[in-house]
């Protein structure tokens, strides 16, 4: 059974595996957000989508403790500043895996638990690899080609970290003393200077674990995507009912796809559009074939809304156009 996490882990692994390659993707939030375990689960689903991928922590690119405590162990300007050593990681993986990059990156600099320096060769990345990268600050100067900011709410993510670093911080009290002084002081300085929510191209909001909400996708908050709709986007009820207004449309034709039909077993679906007969399309490589359908300009709020509505029949993928427009387009799923 489909859980609501595995929809939108799926709906961002879909996202992604759409994008160019190699692939750089930040997951970014506050410190016990939930970052690393959204990372290593996106990264499962990527792999079961048949692309290489691989997560890496920048547990493995701080700075050594006598940089990293230098302004004082509950420094919150100290844990902002010189915690992680970013030009490393901009210069031995980011930069290797970007355009014109050899593809040859390291996975890490330093033992965190020993405070140990680590030189190991570089690993060669393939063609097609999607790297996922969990930590913090992780939008400050940093280039990536998608960021994923998990959003969750001081106040739970403080009960979730101090839960679990009162063994390794020495106790209850010393674990909420450091998210108060130093973590989430940090943190709070983070999203005022850089607003790493709006510039994300992904935004999931994580305070339950269980029922993730998946905010945005596709781009910043000020950013509008072409969507391509053949079947009951084009309604208006529809579009009120998920996106909350009549959206505007180019008619268009997408080369190489032939339209079926897909029978809907999801209330909430028939309900909104008024049938659970709903059209899909497959590829089949021959010109000859053809759908008609919509162009529609999106917010990203608004493909994400789109994202939840569309039932797991259904993938997104991104399509060149018979007018030569690319857009965004739900495809029958593999």
């Amino acid at each position: 059974m489909i859980t609501p996490r595995d929809r939108v882990l799926g709906r961002i692994a879909d996202h992604l595996v759409a994008r160019g390659r190699p692939l750089r993707v930040a997951v970014d939030g506050i410190t016990a957000s939930g970052k690393t375990t959204l990372a290593r689960e996106l990264t499962a689903v990527l792999v079961s989508r048949g692309r290489a991928a691989m997560h890496l922590s920048m547990d493995g690119f701080h700075n050594p403790r006598a940089v990293r405590h230098r302004q004082g162990r509950d420094s919150a300007d100290g844990y902002y500043t010189d915690a992680y050593d970013f030009a490393a990681f901009q210069r031995l993986v980011l930069e290797p895996l970007g355009p014109g990059g050899d593809r040859k990156y390291r996975e890490r600099i330093i033992d965190l638990r020993s405070d140990t320096p680590v030189d190991e060769p570089p690993v060669v990345a393939p063609d097609d690899l999607i790297l996922v990268v969990d930590g913090s600050f992780l939008q400050r100067d940093l280039e990536w080609d998608e960021v994923v900011f998990v959003d969750t709410p001081f106040e739970v993510a403080r009960n979730r970290g101090t839960r679990r670093d009162t063994a390794l911080l020495g106790g209850l009290d010393r674990a909420e003393r450091a998210f108060d002084q130093r973590y989430h002081a940090a943190s709070r300085r983070y999203l005022d200077e850089v607003g790493p929510a709006a510039r994300a191209s992904v935004v999931v909001g994580n305070e339950d674990v269980a029922n993730p909400v998946l905010h945005r996708i596709g781009g910043p908050a000020d950013a509008v995507v072409n969507l391509f709709s053949y079947g009951t986007l084009q309604t208006p009820s529809v579009q009120v009912e998920h996106f909350g207004r009549e959206l505007q449309g180019t008619k268009d034709l997408l080369p190489g796809y032939r339209q079926d039909w897909v029978t809907i077993t999801d209330p909430a679906v028939i309900e909104v559009s008024g049938t659970d007969r709903h059209p899909i399309v497959r590829h089949t490589c021959d010109p000859a074939d053809t759908t008609e359908g919509t162009v529609l300009e999106v917010t990203t709020v608004e493909l994400a809304a789109a994202d939840i509505y569309e039932v797991d029949d259904y993938r997104r993928a991104l399509v060149r156009l018979g007018s030569g427009v690319e857009a965004w387009v739900y495809l029958a799923q593999r």
